[in-house]
């Protein structure tokens, strides 16, 4: 069994471990670029969503690279994301190509189980659980690698320091062989962005990014979004997802990704009562604790013809007014230009610093006994 699956930022790392100590062969497709987003939507519904079209470019590229079985995780509700798997297996054998389907969600558990039984051959469930302990180890380093990241990026006194620190490390954890290095690699890692000269950050925006997973995590969907704010624009980009979220919260394997969950459910309930099968919850929460949590803004980043997104839009604009917090909203096709998004982006932050320097003076002014009644 050869066993592929798309991307999705740097989930590839934990999911080609999961896989290979399982005990089958992973094949990982090149990163997604233009040419990747042109295939899939030559072959795609015109108006399904990017991700689709992205990931079942992926898919080709990895079946062109002789992957005998793809894997896709499906969901559930009314989100057409629980539909990605089979619909794109259905084009795929359509256009000719042979392979096996893994659909991890919609099809019967015990069904996917056999699969995995007679590629591995015996002690299948002894090796699953440690390639589960190894998968959860390398999804946690990924996790904390792409977290100080973000933090020192717009901060390094050194343009270049953090991605360079950054692909090292994320480099060295996919090859990893055992959790025991997995970790000491994690203790590397703090020390060497410890020493990390850093400016002082009294200046630096904070902007929360909320919106639909694939377009928040998938640098090559959003134009690398984050990277981009950190290093040329000096702002400190945090997602409200993460892989580890995505990849850990469907299995189970860590309890407190349930309880921020719920209490997204909880606190959007006002705006947003029933589950869509999207990020939904997520976004509206993300929203309204922003101003609290220290964010200057919020970008809202989401592909277009998305249902659930498309919903928080409509709830957005009434939360930035009640709340006092200026939302972008980014959008996201085949046909979006870098050029459009940089200048949409430019305006935003010069808006955010313009506030940000009024507040400022106004607090001056204040301590300065001029503002008092």
């Amino acid at each position: 069994m050869r066993v592929a699956f798309p991307h999705m930022g740097n989930a590839y790392i934990p999911l080609r471990a999961l896989v290979e100590h399982v005990g089958v062969e992973a094949v990982v497709p090149e990163r997604p670029n233009r040419a990747t987003l042109e295939l899939g939507a030559k072959h795609a519904p015109e108006f399904v969503c990017l991700p689709f079209k992205i990931t079942l470019g992926d898919c080709m590229n990895a079946l062109e690279k002789g992957a005998d079985t793809m894997a896709m995780v499906c969901g559930m509700w009314a989100c057409r994301f629980g539909n990605y798997g089979h619909v794109q297996h259905l084009i795929l054998r359509d256009m000719g190509y042979e392979f096996e389907s893994l659909l991890i969600g919609r099809e019967d558990p015990r069904a996917v189980w056999e699969k995995v039984k007679r590629a591995v051959g015996g002690g299948a469930f002894r090796r699953l659980l440690g390639a589960a302990a190894v998968f959860r180890a390398k999804a946690a380093a990924v996790e904390e690698i792409e977290s100080k990241a973000r933090f020192a990026r717009p901060r390094e006194e050194r343009r270049g320091d953090t991605d360079r620190i950054m692909e090292r490390y994320l480099t060295r954890v996919d090859e990893a062989d055992t959790i025991r290095r997995v970790r000491e690699i994690r203790r590397e890692l703090r020390e060497e962005f410890s020493a990390l000269p850093l400016r002082d950050d009294d200046d630096v925006l904070r902007v929360r990014i909320v919106g639909e997973l694939y377009v928040l995590l998938e640098p090559s969907l959003n134009f690398d979004l984050v990277r981009r704010l950190g290093a040329v624009h000096g702002v400190e980009a945090q997602p409200i997802l993460s892989t580890y979220r995505w990849l850990l919260s469907p299995l189970w394997l860590d309890p407190f990704l349930h309880v921020s969950s719920s209490r997204a459910r909880r606190v959007s309930r006002a705006y947003l009562p029933y589950v869509l099968g999207g990020e939904e919850h997520m976004t509206i929460t993300g929203a309204l604790d922003a101003p609290r949590q220290g964010f200057d803004g919020v970008i809202h980043a989401y592909p277009l013809t998305c249902m659930p997104e498309n919903i928080c839009r409509t709830v957005l604009p009434h939360i930035s007014v009640t709340r006092d917090v200026p939302i972008l909203g980014l959008c996201f096709d085949e046909h979006t230009s870098t050029v459009g998004t940089n200048t949409r982006l430019e305006a935003f932050l010069d808006m955010l610093r313009s506030r940000r320097g009024r507040g400022r003076n106004a607090k001056e002014l204040e301590a300065e006994g001029v503002l008092r009644a």
